[in-house]
């Protein structure tokens, strides 16, 4: 059975909550569900109640987000739900490629798969495969574009500690000296003097995103399960689009030019591919605040006008019903 124009939608996660740190996402894509169809054509459920979900609501359309890796998740009785509701079942796997070698327990199971990452789509053997960017949630992200002299950090950055990063900000740390740096997350090493291991909510990052004149953006670097192909990450993760709502100026790091298809380099975001250019960026932000917080400006108005998660959910319900 295909998707109607009045079809109801399920959005559930392809791990279980207690080991899922991206559980978040799966309300993101409710609302942006909820935005296209309306809030009673819509439900979001975790794992462990999707099959009790499915025979209760009879959606039409399940879509089951997140990472395949974790062993025990029981995928099999999701899509054997699925099909005795006669939904279609569609995966969209936000953790490509770093974990690409889980990619057959995908293929054996969905009817559609949508891929976080560009570089991983002509991997897969399935014969249905779509590249989807992950997004942002304008409820969570979206704060108003404060003028530069009300922001009391001169840069942000929130993540894990990836050894990229680490590296990254090591190398960068000396040039940093007497700048309002703030980096939050788990993992970070005493050595960085500005980095303090405290997990923010969404809305706290955002909060704090939005304090500061430039936000860093820097990738992760790390594989879990990528050695059938080794394959390099190539589109940017949710943070440069949730940034952008957060109204703040980013300083990407230039792992990659499929970011420029997103948000043009020098009118929405800056680039930069060696440490040094991250004091220099800070220095213009205090010598052109409007230029570079015009950036910003123009940066929010691109990711509302196509980086939501109503955008995805449109582009899953138009390859759903293909």
């Amino acid at each position: 059975m295909r998707p109607t124009a009045s079809a109801k939608v399920l959005v559930t996660s392809l791990s279980p909550d207690a080991v899922n740190h991206n559980a978040a996402i799966r309300a993101y894509l409710r609302e942006g569900f909820a935005e296209v169809r309306g809030a009673d054509a819509v439900r979001a459920s975790p794992l462990e109640l999707a099959e009790e979900a499915i025979a209760e609501f009879r959606p039409s359309l399940v879509v089951a987000l997140g990472s395949v890796a974790v062993e025990a998740a029981p995928l099999r009785s999701l899509a054997r739900s699925a099909r005795r509701a006669g939904a279609r079942l569609a995966f969209w796997l936000h953790d490509d490629p770093y974990e690409f070698d889980y990619a057959p327990r995908a293929e054996a199971l969905a009817d559609h798969i949508f891929t976080n990452d560009r570089w991983a789509l002509p991997h897969y053997r399935h014969p249905s495969v779509s590249h989807l960017p992950l997004a942002a949630c304008r409820r969570t992200h979206l704060r108003p574009v404060r003028p530069m002299a009300e922001r009391s950090l001169d840069l942000f950055f929130c993540g894990a500690a990836f050894p990229n990063r680490i590296a990254l900000l090591e190398r960068a740390q000396a040039s940093l000296v007497g700048h309002r740096v703030e980096v939050r997350g788990a993992g970070w090493p005493a050595s960085l003097a500005f980095a303090e291991n405290t997990r923010l909510s969404a809305a706290a990052m955002a909060d704090r995103t939005s304090a500061a004149r430039l936000v860093l953006a820097v990738g992760r670097d790390l594989d879990i399960a990528n050695r059938r192909y080794r394959l390099p990450a190539s589109t940017p993760g949710p943070r440069v689009f949730e940034a952008a709502l957060a109204g703040t100026p980013q300083l990407c790091f230039a792992a990659g030019l499929e970011i420029l298809d997103y948000l043009e380099e020098g009118r929405e975001i800056l680039l930069f591919d060696d440490v040094h250019e991250i004091a220099e960026a800070i220095a213009r932000s205090h010598r052109e605040p409007a230029a570079v917080l015009a950036m910003a400006e123009r940066a929010r108005a691109r990711v509302l006008d196509g980086h939501t998660y109503r955008h995805r959910a449109e582009t899953i319900l138009a390859a759903m019903a293909a």
